[in-house]
């Protein structure tokens, strides 16, 4: 171990240069960075994840959307039942909560006023995604993305895991009711029953496509992981490149060594 203060002074320039090589060799200065090779190999893998993942995505969206349009096809056949006036048509008025007609009673059209009357809310397909781009300090905040709902909108491939959502309450379809007894009343109630039954079909059919493309989304975010922790080690390099070099300056600038002790 250096003795004097001089050569301490050395022995600590000698570490520095030491460690700005090591800083350098990081972030490529000069050279090819240290991690290069396998942020390469991060990104030709999570690359070579997409086509699985898009194309089971782009299946799932379908189902959702066909949950969507069924529930709308029901809000469509439960209003063209009830229509806007107070007779002949299917609705059953709630007497103990309105009366018929009046300006405080049931004036035709769905509302509070008939019986079964309840809220139809869309089905979602949702990602949940983690902060794994290269400006996020943090892998793991969560943000989430709609890739299926009422506007039938959507993007496939994105998101760190998906998750469907029956009955979303923020997005809205309609409200029901129930159906009167007359023939033609139960031919529009009996086909509601049967289209209740396809969307219980297709929410059955989809949760295994959810299941599988997770378990390849798992592999995806580990390398996304990885590729974002090699990314936060060069930007860390250069800054620690910084100080290391701010503190050799404080080691050769006659400025600051004259005031060393000797």
């Amino acid at each position: 171990m250096p003795e004097s203060n001089d050569a301490k002074t050395e022995f600590v320039l000698k570490v520095l240069d030491e460690r700005i090589k090591r800083e350098e060799e990081i972030i490529g200065i000069n050279t090819e960075s240290a991690l290069k090779p396998r942020l390469d190999f991060c990104e030709e893998l999570i690359s070579s994840y997409d086509p699985a993942i898009k194309g089971i995505d782009a299946k799932i969206v379908s189902i959702g959307q066909s949950i969507n349009i069924i529930k709308s096809e029901i809000i469509t056949l439960i209003s063209q039942a009830v229509g806007v006036g107070t007779t002949n048509n299917c609705a059953l008025l709630n007497h103990s909560v309105c009366s018929l007609g009046g300006t405080t009673g049931w004036t035709g059209g769905i509302s509070t006023c008939l019986v079964g009357f309840s809220s139809e809310y869309f089905d979602t397909v949702t990602s949940y995604n983690w902060g794994l781009s290269t400006t996020s300090d943090n892998p793991f905040d969560q943000t989430s993305t709609i890739l299926s709902s009422s506007s039938n909108t959507f993007g496939v491939g994105v998101g760190t895991f998906l998750f469907t959502t029956q009955n979303n309450t923020s997005y809205f379809a309609g409200n029901r009711v129930s159906l009167g007894s007359s023939a033609s009343c139960q031919v529009t109630a009996t086909e509601i029953t049967r289209k209740d039954a396809e969307i219980a079909a297709l929410r059955t059919e989809i949760q295994p496509y959810i299941g599988v493309v997770n378990k390849i989304r798992d592999q995806r975010w580990r390398s996304q992981l990885e590729k974002w922790g090699s990314l936060r080690a060069i930007t860390q390099a250069i800054e620690d490149r910084e100080t290391l070099i701010g503190v050799k300056t404080a080691f050769s600038d006659s400025t600051y060594t004259s005031l060393f002790l000797k």
